[in-house]
């Protein structure tokens, strides 16, 4: 399995039995993206929640033979859009051909970019091919972060760091200490003035907690 960073919070993950996923593909207007949104593919597309950083381009992206995977309230939105869509919301999980998805609170708001309430901003676990993912989508740190690790043992963080919006180093550091993952992956930063960091800062920070880190560059994979 490959798991491929796009810069800001979009990822695709390839399963050794070809299924291609993608988590928030901002793509097109994502000055860090080396790919844009006619040059991917995908079998399913899990939208962390509804601004326009994170849903990015799945209405170019999503095709009939595409399957979104998202709250309840974004789901009809998309199903409006013609979009075929399965809903979900916090807490719950489903078993999909590829793994299982099981989506978990995220502190943060939703909310289309025509101005719709798009339902619960929320992070999302993902277990395939016996490894686990937790995307924490946009979020500040919360304390159940702890919960979260408790309930299942995760192979990658992929880490909000940027702040103003989301965790910034230091927390999402702390929120790394509490789950304990094999690897830490830093996300939503250096896109846009608001949210630059250096993430070598992350790397520090997380060493302190025991807690191994990777910057991935935009366009590099990982076999997981």
């Amino acid at each position: 399995m490959k798991l491929r960073f796009f810069g800001h919070s979009a990822f695709e993950i390839v399963t050794k039995a070809g299924t291609r996923i993608l988590i928030d593909p901002f793509l097109d207007d994502n000055p860090l993206s080396p790919v844009k949104s006619s040059e991917v593919r995908a079998d399913y597309i899990i939208v962390t929640h509804a601004h326009g950083d994170h849903l990015g381009d799945t209405l170019k992206i999503a095709s009939k033979d595409s399957t979104v995977i998202c709250v309840f309230e974004l789901a009809n939105y998309l199903a409006g859009k013609g979009l075929n869509t399965h809903p979900m919301q916090i807490g719950g999980a489903f078993d999909f051909d590829f793994g299982r998805v099981k989506f978990t609170k995220a502190e943060h708001g939703s909310e289309t970019p025509d101005g719709k309430y798009a339902g619960l901003a929320a992070g999302v676990i993902l277990t395939i091919e016996d490894k686990t993912i937790y995307h924490a989508g946009d979020t500040g740190i919360f304390g159940d972060m702890k919960l979260i690790a408790e309930l299942q043992p995760i192979d990658y963080f992929l880490a909000p760091i940027g702040g103003n919006f989301t965790m910034d180093i230091s927390d999402a550091a702390l929120a790394a200490s509490w789950i304990r993952p094999k690897l830490a992956i830093p996300m939503h930063y250096n896109t846009f003035p608001l949210i630059a960091v250096n993430p070598e800062d992350f790397i520090t920070a997380t060493k302190k907690y025991g807690v191994q880190a990777r910057i991935l560059k935009p366009g590099e994979p990982i076999e997981l």
